[in-house]
């Protein structure tokens, strides 16, 4: 599904989510109120998502019951499309409250790691699957906690499974605890007040039109877009670098680039990090530092080793045209030979210097 998106589109539905997150979050906080749940204990807390899988199982087991099925979810044009009859209204009130689930983990991620933020999952190559620009919440350290398939996967499964294991009221936590670095699963969280009471606040507000209309909808109301032109021969590996042809097997032997130079053409190629941010010089420092051309043409690649960078590897990432691809490949052909190297392919031979 958000494969077939725009990268542009794709952002769209980050920035929906964003702004979604306190009408979900009320709607969560109301539900648990009226239903006795537990939510003064929800603290964001890895912990309070023992209480909370324990009674959203006990609501999705039981059909949602007092969920809406008016407010329409983000899923809404695909339960329009593609909802089984009789099914849709079981569908808009399990996606809702799948949502509201949704943002409570993110403050439980949020709380354990200020610093994360959504983002979007981009695959690498040319293989792509359907989850390929899926909004994720991405760790300061980069990791990314695909929110939106757990929690929607393990609510699906809790609700056909019978006796066993994913209704246990630490799958969650225990499923979350998983995607996390091993040392931030210890930290210790003292208890604290419910985050979920404030967002009853929001109860009876309109939501902006961002919220109530559905990003996804432009796979259905908008006509195909018309297939990208083709590649044309551009699915061999690149490198560049400046040295002999042992540094193939051993990068020390390349000579040290420029990284400010680097740095600027791979600015002016619209090479960047995933989000779009440009790459600054220092960070080509790190070894494996994958970056990629805006529409998805190419993946660039650090090759650096000793404190330099030795190489950048280049392969076509499955997007874009024959005519970026030329424009790119240009770009770096022309650094390379300014640095005194080559940009070549290893099954072509590596030109001694």
């Amino acid at each position: 599904m958000y494969v077939d998106l725009t990268r542009e589109q794709a952002w769209d539905v980050v920035r929906h989510i964003e702004a979604r997150a306190p009408y979900r979050l009320c709607l969560l906080a109301e539900l648990m109120r009226d239903t006795d749940g537990p939510v003064d204990q929800m603290d964001a807390s890895l912990e309070s998502l023992v209480p909370m899988w324990e009674w959203f199982t006990t609501i999705a087991v039981a059909g949602y019951p007092g969920v809406p099925s008016d407010v329409p979810s983000t899923y809404e044009p695909l339960i329009v499309a593609h909802a089984a009859p009789g099914t849709a209204d079981l569908q808009r009130r399990a996606a809702l409250l799948s949502e509201g689930l949704m943002h409570y983990v993110e403050l439980v991620v949020r709380r354990i790691d200020p610093e994360s933020r959504w983002d979007l999952w981009l695959q690498k190559g040319r293989i792509r699957m359907a989850q390929h620009q899926e909004p994720v919440i991405r760790l300061a350290n980069g990791t990314p906690i695909h929110a939106t398939y757990l929690v929607t996967d393990m609510a699906r499964v809790a609700v056909n499974d019978k006796g066993g294991t994913a209704r246990d009221p630490r799958a969650l936590r225990d499923e979350l605890a998983s995607h996390l670095p091993s040392s931030w699963r210890r930290r210790h969280q003292d208890p604290q007040p419910s985050v979920l009471v404030p967002y009853l606040a929001y109860a009876g507000r309109t939501p902006p039109a961002i919220v109530t209309s559905s990003p996804l909808a432009v796979l259905f109301d908008a006509p195909a877009p018309a297939p990208a032109e083709p590649f044309d021969d551009v699915g061999v590996e690149l490198l560049l670098a400046v040295g002999p042809a042992a540094g193939l097997d051993d990068p020390r032997h390349f000579a040290p680039l420029s990284v400010d130079t680097v740095a600027a053409v791979l600015t002016a190629l619209d090479v960047t990090h995933e989000d779009g941010r440009p790459v600054k010089a220092r960070e080509l420092l790190e070894d494996g530092t994958q970056l990629f051309a805006a529409d998805g043409t190419a993946m660039v690649e650090t090759i650096a080793t000793g404190g330099a960078l030795r190489a950048l590897s280049v392969e076509p990432a499955g997007g874009g045209t024959a005519a970026t691809w030329s424009r790119i490949e240009d770009g770096l052909r022309r650094l390379a030979e300014s640095l005194g190297g080559h940009l070549a392919s290893d099954s072509e031979g590596w030109p001694e210097p």
